[in-house]
């Protein structure tokens, strides 16, 4: 009770905001909503039920999640939807293929007239991030693709972290930019991996060309608590095991079995199966008998006599 006398609820501050939360939506009239997709998720081993947001904008990765107002109030609703229930045991935060969010959505900050306007975004943004961190369940944040600015800080809001190792780019590149990350990184960064480790990323990176670091990295700093392969890793591999295995079964196949007249792919001995095909086999061609090819009889030129010329 004392926490809750000590921090309000945002859910209360969000709902006396509507007024407010209009106002922003206008002033990012072309904003690109990054939507908030919730699903259940069924864990292993009986684990439970978890909620799974995804963040999708609806485009493909070269238009990368962003968060304006609109998307923040749908990641706000997805939350507090979760928040309702009692039977569930955790909620976890993972982007679209390849991303996973890179920040505010700056096309509306010309639009920003005065301190109020600006001071209202940046709180929208700290009351929707900080309830990732004060729900009764555990949260996770699966970094799935390129995390940003505002990307990296809701992840930091997260209880736990998890990283792909195909992950290109994680940073805070609000100093390059001369900002300064404005919804919890300075502070959640330094108390999660260490003041020096925080500034490297924060001050030091932003300031060297915008300089980011890859997945690994992010998971060596501690930033994350586990590193896993991308799935589209996974697929290659299991794709590239299946090709070298119908490359040992063809190769294990007697010599003599290849070159057998009437004889198809499909029926050699050894070799795998295409049930698996979209296309049927194509029939092989049966062989006609050979004859030899008749000689022809070799003409010979006779060459010209030779004569010998006696010197005079």
């Amino acid at each position: 009770m004392a926490i809750e006398q000590s921090h309000p609820s945002p859910t209360t501050t969000l709902n006396g905001d509507a007024s407010r939360h209009s106002s922003m939506r206008e002033l990012f009239g072309s904003e690109v909503v990054t939507q908030a997709i919730a699903r259940d998720v069924q864990l292993p081993y009986g684990a439970g039920t978890a909620v799974l947001i995804t963040l999708d904008n609806g485009h493909d990765h070269t238009k990368p999640n962003t968060f304006g107002p609109g998307g923040l109030l749908s990641l706000d609703e997805a939350i507090e939807a979760a928040r309702a229930r009692t039977d569930i045991v955790a909620v976890a935060v993972t982007g679209k293929p390849f991303i996973f969010a890179v920040g505010a959505d700056l096309t509306g900050v010309p639009a920003v007239q005065d301190r109020e306007q600006a001071h209202a975004i940046g709180k929208l943004g700290h009351d929707v991030f900080r309830k990732l961190g004060e729900l009764d369940v555990p949260t996770f944040a699966l970094v799935n693709g390129a995390a940003m600015g505002g990307g990296v800080e809701v992840a930091l809001h997260c209880t736990y972290r998890t990283v792909s190792s195909g992950v290109p780019a994680f940073a805070l590149p609000e100093a390059f930019l001369g900002l300064v990350p404005g919804w919890g990184g300075t502070y959640l960064l330094p108390h999660l991996i260490g003041a020096e480790k925080a500034l490297k990323l924060i001050v030091d990176n932003p300031l060297a060309q915008n300089k980011m670091i890859k997945g690994k990295q992010v998971f060596e700093m501690g930033i994350a608590d586990a590193l896993f392969e991308p799935a589209t890793s996974s697929r290659s591999r299991c794709a590239g095991q299946q090709r070298s295995s119908r490359a040992t079964s063809r190769s294990s196949a007697p010599r003599s079995t290849r070159a057998r007249p009437g004889t198809t792919r499909s029926t050699w001995p050894g070799s795998p199966s295409r049930a698996n095909c979209t296309a049927p086999p194509r029939p092989r061609p049966e062989r006609s008998s050979w004859s030899p090819r008749p000689r022809t009889a070799r003409v010979t030129r006779a060459s010209p006599p030779r004569t010998t010329h006696s010197p005079t």
